[in-house]
């Protein structure tokens, strides 16, 4: 018998004693008018019946066929005999017809790139109707008297529900289908935006922006849910990246849109544009979201990876530890009870436990250099204008966008999906970022202003990571409980960051508030340097991944 190349292609005739995608043996129509048997698997076979990308497979064809070649019109199979057409070493020897994108690729391109962009978007949207209070406020103290204590009362009502409502709503978002769970965040968000506006009552306000805080939580949770579900382990560092640049948009736009609609229309008009912008983005996120690739017919994210990379690399298919190990996460464990994949990949995941707590220190950080940066410039270095301050801390913002890219693909491209050393050589940045802003003189603008900068930069790649990181060692079934558990842990921290901070910096000085700030980053990188070889979540006794 001699050896044979097969070529699977989009277009082919199979001959089987069963339909394609049950098939254990499929015969071949050879170029030497001669039939043979390929002996191949399911799975195998349903890639041949969704036309997966020109699957090359080599492989010794196993006896000849005795019987006459029949049509199943399922898919094409083309075999030529080695030597028979250039390449035959085992390079390219597909047909040009193969070379044309498949419908499952251009279907799942289509549906990857559909729905990050509605991720970007509808987050960044959150952003926009939860941070509208902050640029209305101002107007309010004139235009509805409201004094600065009550401000401050309102605003501290936020993070307190927020934190809290992250927790819980990860847990629902994890049995519910999470695209509809960013809508209805969109939506009702906006909503609450609008119903801020009926009353100057403070007790009133305190409850309407308190149920914004609890619906605002919903929103992380689900696009974590969604991600972990469109883009495989290899890839999502880049992709969580590129979507953390929400945080930016969104704050960028919020300033554009509330800021300018309550400076010329009053605060009532910086809560109602805000609101119906929430609304906008919500019903179009219900439109151009689905929770997951099986929603529109797709296999799961890690299978067409595989399949692709099998297809461009003439790899055996199947053999990425990293993609075994999301597709056995994939799968539910049966007869487990739902409730268990909270218990046993978060709550009782010590792993999950070690992020959550540097999470706490590394939103202290971010809520400190957020909450006080520009009062520290006023106060200690004598900047005269409350402008060319915010001037000097606007660079945190670009320099996050440019950390948040960048430490996605770093942990992606560089470092093979392990995540915690981006994390810690980041911590790190931030200590010395930190250490620069506090030692540069006063005056030196432009100083003030990079040193914000790289603070930005290094900060805004562990806020993105340690997210991510915690989905990934955790369960997928538990993917937004954990990005919630998390998040609640998280503003904890960012709640600390704010009156007990203002303690310490009152009775020790600014000299405290530094300090504070880099025996966090200190702390934080205690705790995530003992899962520096993790990259997802490993049973007990099973080998650490490769």
């Amino acid at each position: 018998m001699s050896n044979l190349v097969a070529f699977v292609t989009p277009v082919a005739l199979v001959s089987s004693s069963r339909p394609c995608g049950a098939t254990s043996s499929i015969r071949l129509d050879l170029s030497n008018n001669a039939r043979a048997t390929f002996r191949t698997t399911p799975a195998l076979s349903r890639s041949f019946l969704s036309g997966t990308r020109s699957l090359r497979i080599r492989r010794e064809l196993q006896g000849k066929a005795a019987v006459p070649f029949r049509n199943a019109g399922s898919c094409v199979i083309k075999a030529v005999a080695d030597g028979q057409a250039a390449g035959a070493s085992g390079e390219d020897l597909a047909p040009k017809s193969a070379a044309q994108p498949d419908a499952l690729t251009k279907k799942y391109t289509f549906w990857r790139y559909r729905v990050f962009l509605a991720l970007l978007f509808g987050y960044a949207g959150s952003y926009i109707t939860r941070s509208s209070f902050t640029y209305a406020a101002p107007v309010m103290r004139t235009e509805a008297g409201l004094s600065l204590e009550q401000i401050g009362v309102i605003s501290s009502i936020f993070p307190t529900f927020y934190g809290g409502s992250k927790f819980v709503t990860g847990i629902i978002a994890d049995k519910v289908k999470p695209h509809y769970f960013l809508a209805a965040c969109l939506i009702l968000t906006g909503l609450l935006n609008m119903a801020f506006t009926l009353s100057t009552n403070v007790t009133y306000l305190c409850l309407i922006w308190g149920l914004t805080g609890l619906i605002s939580a919903m929103g992380g949770p689900a696009c974590a849910k969604m991600l972990t579900s469109w883009f495989s382990q290899k890839e999502r560092g880049t992709w969580w990246g590129l979507w953390n640049t929400s945080h930016n948009i969104g704050g960028f736009t919020a300033a554009l849109v509330a800021g300018t609609a309550a400076a010329s229309m009053g605060w009532r008009g910086g809560m109602i544009l805000p609101g119906i912008a929430g609304i906008a983005l919500g019903i179009a996120a219900a439109w151009a979201l689905r929770s997951d690739p099986a929603d529109v017919g797709l296999p799961p994210v890690e299978q067409y990876m595989t399949e692709k990379e099998t297809a461009l690399d003439n790899k055996p298919a199947a053999v990425d530890a990293d993609a075994k190990a999301e597709a056995s996460k994939a799968k539910p464990v049966e007869g487990a009870k739902e409730e268990n994949y909270l218990m046993k990949y978060v709550l009782l995941n010590p792993d999950i436990w070690l992020l959550a707590v540097s999470y706490f220190f590394v939103y202290f950080i971010r809520s400190g250099v957020t909450n006080w940066c520009h009062v520290y410039l006023m106060d200690s270095k004598g900047v005269a204008s409350a402008a060319e301050a915010a001037f000097r801390v606007s660079g945190r913002e670009i320099g996050g966008l440019a950390g948040s890219l960048f430490s996605g693909w770093a942990s992606d491209k560089i470092f093979r999906g392990y995540r915690i050393p981006v994390i810690c050589s980041f911590l790190v940045g931030i200590a010395a970022s930190v250490f620069a802003f506090w030692a540069v003189p006063a005056g030196h603008r432009w100083l003030d202003f990079l040193a914000v900068s790289m603070i930005g930069f290094f900060l805004y790649g562990p806020q993105m990571l340690i997210g991510l990181t915690g989905v990934e060692l955790a369960h997928k079934n538990a993917a937004s409980s954990a990005t919630g558990f998390l998040g609640w842990i998280a503003y904890i921290g960012a709640g600390v960051a704010g009156y007990p901070l203002t303690i310490l910096v009152k009775k020790f000085g600014w000299d405290s508030f530094f300090q504070a700030l880099i025996v966090c980053c200190v702390c934080a990188f205690g705790l995530c340097a003992p899962l520096w070889n993790k990259k997802r979540y490993q049973e007990k006794g099973a080998p650490a991944p490769a």
